[in-house]
């Protein structure tokens, strides 16, 4: 039976997780402090000289073991799929610490950038589990934490081509699909999401099952098993269906709001295994349907997905599900920019150990679970998860004092959202955090949202204080 998703599966609770009750309770500590103050100044969250200096020796301490805190990330997550369709989407992100290369210990977790072979960097693969009918987040089913070495050799010297995909930097996509299958046995089925790095023909080998499933952006063309062209044989596929998006502006890509028109192809095929793995123990083809969603008429920047599934598909809708579930995989990319620039600002941390920022990232990805679920309810007509299941009572109380305050005179300007959703409650923070009120505003952003929930901490911190002081 499915588990209600309440706040206690999103509360990291470290009791027994570590090898020390001490660190169990100061890790309780940790967590609440980023919660309430979502950043990555250890001195600006801890609130006192002596928080400060325990912290600073938590995320130091060598038996705080990075593994351990995501098992405890993925541990919650694990209770409450049960018989659930959940999609796991996975993206890498590198923190980049080049700003503060003068001061960080060498040696502690730190390797090469993408655009750099100074060791100031490591980079995070996590699997973030989300409920395929709602949307609604639920966790982390794993994270892959990862830095390259400096002295690693480059691709020619390793012949990269020839090494075994364990061998590989891009194994992580393996490893954290296998991995997410492990934490959500119980689910009823799971389909992982990536985009076109992870399209690996070992992948495709190695991770579905009866239950689980891959949607992949296709990378390349591949030789099917027919001797035809994957990319050719799509779009000889006759269209089964249109529909219409929004597409919004985005300058860094040119791009700019309009109305666009998609058509669907698809086929189902064989692709055939590649000549490089033809000693390696994989099947000589696999079966997989290669969706083609292409934006009809001209225009600059056209959208032209090629998506790769293990799912079955027979007519329109199927392949129109499977699009719309790709579509998630922009949430992943809020993740990363809630934890970078104004977000959590990991970038900006003072802390000189790699091996100290990298369990502090496990860590805040706990914290900015509650930002993403407020900002997934402002976009769902039924408003996203019931309250209780993202916020507690106490902030609901304070809540409900403060949405009388910042409601306005005309009807435009009131919190029009039922109190029992998470949307009502995003609404109240949104405005803490700046935004205007107005829907035709467009919706809040994670950022508004961020700074918001930081409000709303400071303004429940005085309520406990003023009882506090009252009670004397």
């Amino acid at each position: 039976m499915t588990h209600e998703a309440n706040p206690k599966y999103f509360i990291p609770d470290y009791n027994g997780k570590l090898p020390d009750r001490r660190l169990d309770i100061r890790a309780d500590k940790l967590a609440r402090q980023l919660s309430q103050n979502p950043c990555s100044s250890v001195r600006k969250l801890s609130g006192t000289p002596a928080e400060h200096k325990a912290n600073l020796r938590f995320l130091n301490n060598a038996k705080v073991d990075e593994e351990a805190l995501v098992k405890e990330l993925s541990g919650r997550v694990e209770q409450i799929v049960t018989d659930r369709h959940v999609l796991v989407v996975t993206d890498t992100c590198e923190v980049n610490m080049s700003d503060h290369k003068g001061r960080l210990k060498p040696n502690s977790g730190l390797g090469r950038s993408d655009n750099s072979d100074t060791a100031h960097c490591f980079k995070i693969h996590p699997g973030m589990v989300m409920d395929s009918e709602n949307l609604n987040p639920l966790g982390f089913s794993w994270v892959k934490v990862f830095h390259r070495d400096e002295d690693m050799p480059d691709r020619k010297k390793r012949n990269y081509k020839q090494q075994a995909i364990e061998e590989k930097e891009s194994f992580k996509w393996i490893e954290v699909a296998q991995k997410s299958k492990e934490v959500l046995a119980k689910a009823a089925t799971v389909t992982i999401i990536e985009d076109r790095e992870g399209d690996i023909y070992e992948q495709f080998a190695l991770v579905p099952d009866e239950k689980t499933h891959l949607i992949i952006r296709s990378r390349t063309t591949r030789t099917l098993a027919n001797g035809n062209n994957l990319y050719a044989e799509v779009e000889d596929a006759p269209v089964v269906g249109e529909y219409e998006i929004e597409v919004p502006t985005d300058k860094r890509k040119g791009q700019y709001k309009r109305k666009a028109t998609i058509e669907l192809h698809f086929t189902t095929c064989e692709i055939k295994r590649p000549a490089n793995l033809g000693k390696k123990d994989y099947p000589t083809s696999i079966k997989v349907t290669c969706i083609w969603a292409k934006e009809k008429g001209t225009v600059s920047n056209p959208i032209s997905w090629r998506l790769l599934t293990t799912h079955a598909v027979e007519n329109f809708e199927d392949a129109l599900q499977i699009v719309f579930w790709y579509t998630v995989r922009w949430y992943i990319e809020q993740v990363f920019r809630i934890l970078k620039k104004q977000g959590f600002g990991i970038e900006q941390s003072e802390l000189a150990s790699g091996w100290a920022l990298r369990k502090l990232v496990v860590m805040q990805l706990s914290a900015l679970l509650k930002i993403l679920q407020m900002n997934i309810a402002y976009s769902q007509p039924e408003g996203g998860q019931p309250i209780e299941e993202v916020f507690d009572h106490e902030q609901i109380e304070v809540l409900n004092k403060l949405n009388k305050k910042l409601q306005g005179n005309t009807q435009k300007l009131k919190n029009n959202n039922d109190p029992k959703s998470t949307r009502w409650a995003t609404w109240i923070v949104a405005r803490l955090g700046g935004w205007k009120g107005y829907d035709s505003q467009g919706p809040p952003g994670v950022i508004v949202l961020k700074r918001g929930l930081e409000r709303l901490e400071y303004i429940i911190e005085g309520i406990r204080l003023e009882k506090d002081v009252g009670t004397r």
